[in-house]
């Protein structure tokens, strides 16, 4: 019983050495660049023993993510509580957040994002006759589009069942319309 006690205690300290190690080099170099053989030499660890513990460095990303996610757990009852725990999570690891999310700038939802929220700016911009956008109106952006992306990855993974027409209408109902065209108007910020 003991042995197999401080077996598990290797194990996790060896997962976790390998998890330190990749993050670390996550906040310096980009995902992609980064080898098993160098996630090895910072968490001082031979290669064969991280293929014990892992198939690939994407399966030790993976597990690393995993664990940062464990923090940001709903276990709140006040849902507003559990919104700034992820928020300040994000701040935590702001560096590797922020290291990732740039590397996602070639996958299709981040350049459909990114025309989106473009489209959206150039609208306000046009219709209120304004030189700027405030950083309400920018955040409501941000949440409708991120939104409309998220709907749209539920609808995909649920065998689009629905209509696009049909999800739509939900989307409309879920969220604060009418917050969404004063937006449009360019009306929210001003006050």
């Amino acid at each position: 019983m003991e042995q197999a006690k401080k077996e598990d205690l290797r194990v996790k300290r060896t997962r976790k050495l390998l998890s330190q190690a990749l993050l670390s080099l996550i906040e310096h170099h980009s995902f992609n660049s980064i080898s098993v053989k160098e996630i090895c030499e910072e968490a001082m660890v031979h290669r064969a023993t991280f293929y014990t513990h892992f198939n690939d460095k994407y399966d030790l990303l993976a597990y690393s993510l995993k664990e940062i996610a464990e923090e940001f757990h709903f276990k709140e009852n006040n849902l507003e509580e559990a919104h700034l725990k992820l928020f300040n999570g994000v701040i935590k690891y702001k560096r590797l957040f922020s290291q990732l999310f740039l590397e996602e700038r070639d996958s299709l939802r981040y350049v459909i994002r990114k025309e989106m929220t473009t489209g959206m700016k150039q609208e306000i911009l046009r219709d209120a006759k304004t030189p700027s956008i405030s950083t309400s109106s920018e955040i409501g952006i941000a949440a409708f589009t991120g939104a409309i992306l998220g709907v749209l990855n539920w609808w995909i993974e649920n065998g689009m069942t629905l209509s696009g027409e049909d999800v739509y209408k939900e989307i409309k109902q879920v969220l604060n319309w009418e917050h969404i065209e004063k937006l449009h108007e360019g009306t929210i910020g001003k006050e």
